[in-house]
């Protein structure tokens, strides 16, 4: 990790406070600039469907490919990273939308970045 954990958690703070300013039920990250900021995660995969999801006042969920699961480990803090399935019928959107409902933010007001891979 290239900073200290009380700088994360600093970071974590900031977002949930800007979050709350919005009144978002959660945050879904896309940029890599993003996730590296939030958690230090750091990967190549940054052109593959890769999202953090901030639920608020919750822990970051990554959703990510296999092939990441090792490098999410190694660079973040993420204690909670789920693998979508890579394969030609793949549909990490929908197993987005999934995770959504699971965290009990289907139908919550979501921040978005849009503006990625």
């Amino acid at each position: 990790m290239h900073f200290s954990s009380g700088e994360y958690e600093n970071r974590a703070s900031r977002l949930q406070l800007a979050m709350e300013r919005e009144a978002l039920g959660g945050m879904l990250l896309f940029a890599q600039e993003s996730m590296y900021w939030l958690t230090g995660y750091d990967t190549f995969g940054f052109c593959f469907f890769q999202c953090i999801v901030v639920p608020i006042g919750g822990e970051p969920v990554l959703l990510t490919r296999a092939p990441d699961l090792r490098q999410a480990r190694l660079t973040s803090n993420l204690r909670d990273i789920r693998i979508w399935r890579d394969a030609d019928d793949a549909n990490p959107a929908a197993e987005l939308g999934a995770l959504l409902s699971e965290l009990g933010l289907a139908g919550c007001r979501l921040g978005i970045e849009l503006d990625t891979h």
